[in-house]
């Protein structure tokens, strides 16, 4: 009866879940992403070319409205095969290219896109909903209903119009989970198929975007985790973890060896304006004394007269250091380090929790300031997008946005799971929580890294993925309450 509720109920979440996908993202007016700037990244890597027209009307877009369509480029096979670690964006970009060209499209459009993000996210959300609690009826029930409005929210389907990262990411770390499920559910040794879905998921997540690099290690001890099961009925626990690290020693390494490498091509190009807008518009910004900052960091002290400036301001404005220039390569750029600015933090506690509160109050905000549209479906620029957006708009209004709040909500979450793990006697249910507690990880690691790393800038886009994640672990504790709730009913049941 129980298998037979379930299927069902998969089969209605995977209804409801197309259905609310084509309102939000394939009913005209398509909506989307304008770029900011950020497209040219991808497109240089993933064989994508700005369409012939003229620069004041591609400058006319940026930020006001979605560009859709691109030409289309060859793409270095190295790249595809990951020998050159590039973004995974490389992939959906790639099937969509091959889709455009089998319907007789002449140019690429993030539309196209679109629909391979939606095909593979709504296929690992089910997964992952059949997957998560197949034996509870109020948890399946609770979490895959709360499923659709806020892991389906408007606010987080608009992205995969676009060629920005986020759409990779929240995919990438769907299909992640998804993987994890699947093996907690087996009841007997762990496939080689399986583990390779969890491997490939990784990859996926992982070379979204940069940012993701403070996942790697708990990726990697999934990973290892997961190669661990394979043997968990056939040798003793030391055994078996030693034949587990052995055996994952080769996807460790290579998985290693991508996210590194994406991290430091994108470090690259990125990583000028990224330090100059996390001292300039982190550190000193918030500063009593930037002087006496500059000192600490082993900077010259007249930077000062650039503090609260960011990287991407006209050259006028900048009294001498311009991100970029010459005497701010070498006096600048030269002499700082991401090393040096998170000990920085470490030696100014103060100064850390200052930055946290900021950050806090930048969270819950998965809508932007970006164009929603193209310019020939609008008659003007807007930002403003509504298809599907009640969590967000509940979330953004009502959540606290304090480090108070964050700091309670996971406390409280570590002490629910940590209980449940305890009384846990089998390997899924302890594998489930563990999972839980890696997600939670991913979270907490991505909090502060937008201020440190990018200061002041941006901060709300950065935290797109703490959102997303703040958002799982709020359907899993609405599942263990809601699990909770109906163990106290049945004990106040009388007896027959």
């Amino acid at each position: 009866m129980k298998e037979y509720f379930t299927r069902i109920s998969v089969i209605l979440f995977l209804i409801c879940s197309v259905i609310t996908v084509t309102y939000v993202l394939f009913i005209p007016p398509r909506p989307g992403v304008a770029d900011q700037g950020d497209f040219q990244r991808v497109m240089d890597v993933t064989g994508l070319k700005e369409k012939e027209t003229g620069t004041a009307d591609r400058d006319m877009l940026f930020f006001r409205y979605v560009k859709p369509e691109y030409e289309m480029a060859p793409v270095n096979p190295l790249r595809l095969s990951g020998l050159i670690p590039t973004t995974s964006m490389i992939y959906p970009v790639t099937a969509a290219k091959l889709l455009c060209r089998i319907t007789g499209r002449e140019f690429f459009s993030t539309e196209v896109l679109a629909v391979i993000y939606a095909v593979v996210y709504i296929t690992a959300l089910t997964l992952c909903m059949k997957w998560y609690a197949p034996g509870s009826k109020p948890v399946f029930t609770i979490t895959s209903v709360l499923s659709l409005f806020v892991l389906l929210d408007g606010n987080y389907l608009v992205w995969f119009n676009s060629l920005y990262g986020e759409p990779m990411m929240i995919t990438g770390l769907a299909l992640f989970i998804a993987s994890v499920l699947n093996v907690s559910n087996k009841t007997g040794p762990t496939d080689d198929k399986d583990i390779l879905f969890v491997v490939i998921s990784s990859f996926l997540f992982l070379g979204s975007k940069a940012q993701c690099i403070t996942a790697l290690p708990f990726a990697a001890f999934m990973i290892v985790r997961v190669f661990s099961l394979k043997y968990r009925n056939l040798l003793e626990f030391k055994t078996a973890g030693y034949y587990a690290l052995r055996k994952s020693l080769i996807p460790l390494v290579l998985l290693v060896f991508y996210t590194l490498g994406f991290f430091i091509q994108v470090n690259i190009t990125c990583g000028v304006d990224t330090k100059y807008n996390s001292v300039f518009y982190g550190i000193l910004a918030d500063s009593d004394n930037p002087e006496r900052d500059l000192l600490e960091l082993g900077l010259n002290t007249d930077m000062a007269v650039e503090a609260g400036k960011h990287a991407y301001l006209p050259e006028n404005e900048y009294k001498k250091y311009v991100p970029w220039s010459d005497i701010t390569l070498e006096e600048f750029n030269r002499k700082i380090s991401n090393f040096k600015i998170i000990r920085f933090y470490l030696q100014n506690p103060e100064r850390l929790v200052r930055g946290m509160e900021y950050t806090a109050s930048q969270c819950f905000q998965t809508a932007s300031s970006l164009g929603k549209y193209k310019k020939t479906d609008v008659e003007e620029y807007t930002h403003q997008f509504g298809r599907f957006t009640l969590w967000s708009d509940i979330r953004s209004r009502y959540f606290p946005r304090k480090l108070w709040f964050i700091i309670s909500f996971f406390i409280v979450l570590a002490a629910f799971t940590l209980k449940k793990y305890i009384k846990a006697k089998n390997t899924p249910d302890r594998l489930r929580i563990e999972l839980i507690w890696v997600i939670a990880a991913i979270g907490i690691f991505q909090f502060p890294m937008p201020y440190l790393g990018n200061g002041r800038a941006d901060t709300a886009k950065q935290l797109f993925l703490f959102n997303y994640i703040f958002d799982i672990l709020f359907l899993v504790m609405a599942g263990f309450l809601s699990e909770y709730i109906v163990s106290l009913l049945k004990k106040k049941q009388p007896l027959s």
